[in-house]
């Protein structure tokens, strides 16, 4: 009996341990993770749906698509649905994953100006293996799918047949993550580990219970903030910050109406604000004070100026002598309480001389009271009341800095002066002299949005029903947008000119319901044909992101240098009295050090040690310099060659096993071969061509063909080695009788056989095989007798152009020899480069040496920017991939220069 009691608390117990671990393994172990939990609450925005498929049908279908289409962004999801549904085998599969299961688009900083979308699907447990399997059999050609950890959860990586890395993506439990950022996809992934951070689900509280057919949108004053900062040049302008310092959030359901995009639906305040709008609004009275010079209008319209009170701004830095004697002086001696809940600030366009110009409308019961009051204070204050007379009317003048913030709780920044006059129940507050007269004049003259003629399409916008609005008009406001925003967003914006203001103004508005405050965002647009916007907008005006001064002028570089801490770019310079320096990403001197003369050489980078570190490596006249993060020389270094002029240096890492050698030509004619100590490799010490060189000697590996060691000569003697420094079939190879550019390796279309390429002085263009036999030889057509011919490589050396110089004009060819574009330049001394980033970013540039400016042109001749930026050489472009832009550097004098320009 006692056995048998025994055996059954046994099986008892072993069943309570397999029940006990089900649960924890289904209900605790693998926690039902939403997509809200993944995504950081600095999110600047999330849109949700449970319909993606027929939600992005939607939109594509909507006539509004026209001018979306042409955003980046938008190309962008188009293309990653469209490449994902080829991968699956173009089944459906991308559409079925999408209907039924949630995703979300969420828009997240990456970096102080730029931003990247990840999007979350919910697709079940099984979808992820299911997925993954189906894009791994469907990969195209050389492309490929690679595999990472982060914090032991599993990061696939997809590249192209380029080797580009595209997306970043990652299966958390039932929720996909994809992204371009792979900062966004560990960001997530950081929030699944970790449940104790703060997610967007933690910061909404609870989604809705409603229904929405397309999707919701969900936005925060702390995302608008961000966004706001990511965009403008200053990233602590005060309406960013007064945003940012007043908790909400709204959640938005998506109406495609036609003719505009409408969201609407709940929004959360931290504190309880009624926007039930003011019965006694005089909507009409306010129209005849808005000038129609406004290029964004704020109106503020609720029950009691007490209830507007409740808006506050926290990020207001008050003054507390100024805040007190403003609470003393004026708002305990009710200068509050003939004030209407009607208050309408205006942004108006430059005028006068101030490109920054604000006009503050208050609607009061009294105006005369309210301006002795103000008087009053002036006197008790500066004892003395000083203004101006325009128009017919008083002006007051208050020297003190936000002023009006320290009337009405920190809004309606932006006043560094004030300036107050009344017209008819409305206190005018100006922030310049300037603002003031352009509204009294455009009072005085009907130019206001009371004036059918004058107003403009958005004045639909404003209305009395509103508690709050916000409506800003494109057209109005695209110089200040360019100006103010940070180079990289104002170039972005210029160059989609055409299909922002296909957009004629956008709306916020929040209106009181019984259930609560509710947001409604509206988007017009403009039905027509939207053009190509790079070509219609081909040039932009560019500022400097960054200005570097040095001691003394600068006469090389810049060229960049990858710094292994975080794979940022810095910037090696150097100086007239051979001070090399090296500058980080954040402008910052990393060390400075000199040598022996002028560097004739490009930059080069090894990672001398083999331990992931990198060192920079350079040539002067007379030595090989190697030089470590802290600015000091590799052991046994520089490296001289005794009795040789250094004219040229190449590195050469035959098998990309930091095994280098260090290919050397001199002014004799000599060839040497150095490994990474200085010693002279057998065959190479040295290889004479008894010429001076055109262009850095080359190693060059030929697929089927092997290695080659190749040196090209001003009178077009080419010379092949193999790398014990033999001569090869035919070397030397004579291409003509004198160049000034080099020769590049090429891929004949034809027969598919790799050649050599290059053009004559006289502008004969010849190709070689590596049999030693000129397979070409075409002799292009001089338009004048001094016209002078040379090839320009890409900055890969993958691909060239072809350029003809005579007098004060370039002509551009591509490679088939067919004309792309002239450009009229001077008769100086001018340098070519030439970029290629892919797609439709090429970019040319002409450097004029003697006035020291650089001329960027797309392949078709356009120009990229409305002033050339200043150069006294060549510059150096980057392209960051994932950010959409081109960081431009160049020296002028003795300033290293760092400019942006956005696709």
């Amino acid at each position: 009996m006692k056995l048998w009691k025994s055996l059954l608390i046994l099986i008892l117990i072993t069943f309570s341990g397999i029940a006990a671990y089900w649960v924890y393994y289904n209900y605790f172990a693998k926690p039902q993770v939403k997509s809200l939990d993944l995504i950081s609450q600095d999110a600047v925005f999330v849109f949700e749906s449970d319909q993606g498929s027929a939600t992005w049908n939607a939109l594509v279908e909507h006539p509004s698509w026209e001018i979306f289409q042409n955003f980046p962004a938008f190309q962008k999801i188009s293309s990653h649905l469209q490449t994902l549904d080829s991968l699956t085998g173009q089944t459906g599969q991308i559409s079925r994953l999408l209907s039924g299961n949630t995703l979300t688009v969420s828009y997240h900083s990456i970096g102080a100006d730029s931003f990247d979308l990840l999007y979350t699907l919910s697709a079940g447990n099984s979808s992820g293996p299911d997925l993954m399997e189906e894009l791994k059999s469907q990969l195209p050609k050389d492309s490929k799918i690679a595999e990472r950890k982060y914090s032991d959860q599993p990061v696939f990586e997809y590249f192209d047949a380029s080797n580009t890395r595209l997306w970043s993506f990652s299966f958390l439990g039932p929720v996909l993550i994809i992204s371009q950022s792979s900062a966004v996809v560990e960001e997530a992934i950081r929030h699944y580990l970790n449940p104790e951070l703060i997610t967007y689900l933690d910061l909404i509280g609870s989604k809705s219970a409603l229904s929405y057919d397309l999707g919701k949108l969900w936005i925060n004053s702390q995302g608008v903030k961000t966004l706001m900062s990511g965009m403008l040049a200053n990233r602590e302008e005060e309406t960013a910050q007064s945003i940012g310092s007043f908790p909400a959030i709204a959640e938005l359901e998506l109406f495609l109406d036609e003719g505009q995009l409408r969201f609407e639906g709940p929004v959360v305040f931290q504190e309880e604000i009624d926007f039930t709008p003011s019965i006694q609004a005089n909507i009409s009275q306010l129209e005849n004070a808005i000038s129609a010079r406004s290029i964004a209008v704020t109106q503020v319209n609720l029950g009691s100026i007490f209830e507007t009170q409740k808006l506050v701004n926290r990020a207001f830095p008050s003054k507390s002598t100024l805040a007190a004697e403003v609470q003393r002086n004026l708002i305990d001696k009710g200068l509050l309480d003939d004030f209407t809940g009607e208050i309408y600030l205006l942004d108006l366009e430059p005028y006068g001389g101030s490109d920054s110009n604000k006009a503050l409308l208050i609607r009061s019961k009294n105006t005369e009271s309210s301006i002795s009051m103000l008087s009053e204070f002036l006197m008790n204050t500066e004892g003395e009341t000083s203004g101006d007379f325009y128009a017919g009317r008083d002006i007051l003048f208050i020297d003190e800095e936000e002023f009006p913030a320290y009337i009405f709780n920190g809004k309606f920044m932006g006043f560094e002066q004030t300036y107050v006059a009344e017209v008819d129940e409305l206190l005018i507050f100006a922030n310049t002299q300037q603002s003031m007269k352009l509204v009294l004049d455009d009072i005085q003259n009907g130019n206001t949005w009371s004036n059918a003629n004058r107003a403009p399409e958005g004045k639909i916008a404003l209305t009395p029903t509103a508690g709050f609005s916000k409506t800003i008009l494109t057209s109005n406001s695209w110089d200040r947008w360019t100006t103010q925003t940070n180079s990289s967003w104002s170039t972005f914006l210029q160059k989609y000119q055409s299909a922002f203001q296909a957009f004629p103004y956008f709306s916020f508005r929040i209106n009181q319901l019984s259930d609560g405050p509710k947001a409604s965002l509206t988007i017009p647009f403009k039905s027509g044909n939207i053009q190509d916007i790079a070509s219609e907008t081909s040039s932009v005006s560019m500022e400097a992101q960054n200005r570097i001064g040095f001691d003394a002028r600068l006469t090389y570089g810049p060229k960049v240098a990858i710094n292994h801490l975080d794979v940022t770019e810095d910037l090696v310079v150097q100086d007239e009295n051979q001070v090399v320096y090296q500058v980080n990403s954040a402008g910052e001197i990393v060390y400075s050090t000199s040598v022996d003369g002028p560097i004739i050489s490009d930059l080069f980078q090894v990672d001398y040690y083999r331990n992931n570190k990198l060192q920079i490596l350079f040539a002067t006249e007379t030595a090989i310099y190697g030089i470590d993060r802290l600015g000091n020389p590799l052991p046994n270094y520089p490296i001289s060659i005794s009795g040789e002029q250094i004219t040229h240096l190449n590195l050469v890492d035959y098998d990309n096993n930091k095994n280098y050698r260090y290919f050397v030509g001199t002014g004799s004619g000599n060839l040497y071969l150095l490994d990474k100590t200085g010693k002279q490799l057998e065959g190479w010490n040295p290889q004479s061509t008894s010429e001076a060189l055109v262009y850095p000697p080359n190693h060059l590996r030929v697929p089927g063909r092997g290695d080659f060691m190749v040196s090209f000569s001003e009178s077009g003697s080419l010379n092949l080695f193999n790398r014990r420094g033999e001569k090869q079939a035919g070397s030397p190879i004579s291409l003509g009788d004198s160049f000034s550019s080099g020769v590049i390796l090429e891929r004949n279309p034809n027969s598919g056989a790799f050649q050599l390429a290059g053009i004559s002085k006289n502008g004969e263009v010849v190709r070689v095989n590596f049999n030693g036999e000129v397979t070409y030889r075409n002799q292009l057509i001089k338009e004048d007798r001094d016209s002078e011919f040379m090839l320009v490589p890409d900055q890969k050396n993958q691909d060239y152009l072809i350029l003809s110089r005579q007098y004060n004009q370039v002509k551009v060819l591509d490679r088939n020899e067919t004309e792309l574009f002239t450009a009229r330049v001077s008769e100086g001394d001018l340098d070519f480069q030439y970029f290629d980033f892919g797609g439709n970013r090429q970019i040319i540039v002409i450097t004029d040496l003697t006035q020291e400016f650089s001329y960027l042109y797309d392949k078709a001749g356009n120009l990229l920017t409305q002033l050339p930026p200043e150069s006294s050489g060549p510059l150096h472009i980057s392209y960051l991939a994932n950010q959409g832009q081109l960081l431009i550097r160049t020296i002028a004098g003795s300033y290293l220069t760092t400019y942006q320009l956005s696709e």
